[in-house]
């Protein structure tokens, strides 16, 4: 069975879950803190007792899905944005021209060669697409309410309808009991631990063939619409203009200048906004293009650590 996923971070999270479990987790642990001297080192202390003590629990709580890196599929096209009319190639087309944008946008004033990275990445997207070529047997969807992930199972069912695949679906809850007393809410399988991708396995469904007929049908309307934006609403993908989040995102301007980071940070975290921080840094560079903001501070190339303020 393929394990299909639409980001790279849950891919590798899907990589682990395969043989995860054991007595002795894997892995290394090191602490940031702007604490110096003793307390600093007592901090560090704490923090990575904290973390094996949560980690050694993982372990005894995985179920490992098994199977072989072969079978992990991401299809990390970042379809929620961008041009999806036109159909993917090798070569240049609009997706690759559109991720380009995003993975060489500069954040932090970076300086290394993003090139190579990229191609790197571009070309197992595309070799993970070819798995699906013909129509797999059996392929197990890991859905969330991201708007990628719910692009990316209307992209997967317009591939495989004509195929007669057998297609199922683990999709995330809003919502996970932790406890007599606590829960916890995840946004996306990104901030789920590989530990516990397998304990989700009860809510795995299959899907119909006249669900992905419908599934492939909305995903050919929303090609013909080809908005800039999809986003999630009322438990559907729908189109959307550029701006559909500015509101969201000027009621995360703050009254004294502050940081790009930090508006991008209280978008993504406060407003809960599931688009990538990227998309949230282009709309703040479009505020100060348009006078909402104003920068105060100059970050020189590291945009992130520019400080703005709003117009007066």
């Amino acid at each position: 069975m393929l394990e299909v996923c639409f980001s790279d971070a849950v891919k590798g999270a899907l990589l682990m879950a395969q043989h995860c479990g054991g007595r002795r987790p894997g892995g290394a642990v090191s602490v940031i803190t702007d604490r110096r001297g003793p307390l600093a080192s007592l901090a560090k202390l704490r923090e990575i007792r904290r973390y094996r003590k949560r980690q050694a629990a993982l372990q005894r709580q995985a179920v490992p899905l098994g199977g072989w890196r072969e079978d992990v599929v991401g299809l990390s096209f970042g379809l929620s944005e961008g041009d999806i009319r036109a159909p993917l190639a090798a070569g240049d087309c609009p997706r690759r021209a559109y991720l380009w944008e995003q993975f060489s946008f500069d954040r932090y004033g970076e300086r290394e060669d993003l090139g190579a990275s990229f191609r790197k990445f571009w070309d197992g997207a595309l070799a993970d697409l070819r798995k699906l070529k013909g129509g797999p047997q059996a392929v197990r969807v890991w859905l969330d309410d991201t708007p990628d992930a719910r692009c990316g199972l209307l992209f997967l069912a317009e591939r495989l309808a004509p195929a007669d695949s057998d297609v199922h679906v683990v999709e995330l809850p809003k919502r996970v009991a932790q406890g007599a007393h606590e829960a916890v809410e995840y946004r996306g399988w990104g901030e789920v631990e590989p530990q516990l991708f397998g304990t989700f396995l009860d809510r795995e469904r299959a899907l119909t063939g006249a669900e992905l007929d419908s599934l492939a049908g909305r995903w050919r309307r929303l090609q013909e619409e080809n908005a800039p934006l999809r986003v999630v609403r009322d438990g559907a993908i729908v189109s959307a203009d550029i701006d559909y989040y500015d509101d969201r995102i000027r009621s995360c301007f703050p009254e004294a200048p502050c940081k790009v980071a930090q508006i991008i940070g209280e978008a993504l975290g406060r407003q809960k906004i599931l688009t990538g921080d990227v998309f949230v840094a282009q709309r703040v560079r479009h505020f100060l293009e348009t006078g909402e903001l104003v920068v105060v501070g100059s970050g020189e190339t590291d945009f992130y650590r520019t400080t703005v303020a709003r117009a007066r």
